[in-house]
């Protein structure tokens, strides 16, 4: 099996799990992946996650050129192609709108609370990026600057963007991200969260043992 048909499939089956977590629907959201040629594949527009094949994927070039693919790629391409372009370190992308962090999203409230330890350790930072028009390219610069230097976005009035080393650590960033979302707001229900102090969200930060974890998990789905 070569290494494109594998992420094409790839692809598809995160994509199914995005839909069947609800963390996203309809045609709502977009995934890609970048290949060892430093291509990337990306869903087409208008096709909703869970129905997506891996023939109905469309192939780009970083300068945006289509190389395969019956069907236009999705409108949020051009971040997904800035990200690629200014981060050598990520080759996954996902962007959904779970429904709970949907909700901070459209309140205008940071999920950027360094409470739990899983995300601090897994994630880190969440910020929460400005409202711009979606599918203009203001919007596709204002995503891609706000990823600089994280792995997770919260996007006033729309929805999250996760990346990752490969598409299982993309997707797990979104999923933790939801699950942390319903657990804040559990946790403003009780009362409020308990931040953690500044030098403890150092050292899970700095875990040598989570580096050690993301190594594993990269050699799993090579």
């Amino acid at each position: 099996m070569s290494e494109e048909f594998r992420l094409r499939e790839e692809l598809c089956r995160i994509g199914r799990r995005l839909y069947d977590r609800h963390l996203t629907s309809g045609a709502g959201g977009s995934i890609s992946a970048r290949t060892s040629k430093n291509e990337v594949l990306i869903k087409p527009s208008g096709f909703s996650l869970a129905d997506m094949m891996p023939e109905h994927i469309v192939k780009l070039s970083l300068k945006g050129e289509v190389l395969d693919g019956k069907y236009p790629p999705s409108t949020d391409a051009p971040w997904h192609l800035m990200i690629y372009e200014m981060r050598s370190d990520v080759n996954a992308i996902v962007h959904a709108h779970p429904p709970i962090c949907g909700g901070f999203a459209c309140a205008g409230i940071s999920l950027d609370i360094p409470t739990f330890t899983e995300v601090i350790i897994q994630i880190g930072r969440i910020p929460l990026m400005d409202y711009a028009t979606p599918t203009t390219m203001d919007y596709a610069k204002k995503v891609a600057e706000s990823l600089r230097d994280v792995n997770a976005l919260l996007m006033k009035n729309h929805g999250i963007i996760t990346l990752g080393a490969n598409l299982e650590q993309a997707f797990q960033r979104a999923e933790l991200l939801e699950d942390f979302a319903r657990m804040v707001l559990i946790a403003k229900i009780l009362g409020g969260p308990i931040l953690l102090p500044e030098d403890e969200v150092y050292k899970l930060r700095t875990l040598e043992s989570e580096k050690w974890r993301m190594k594993i998990v990269e050699e799993l789905y090579k």
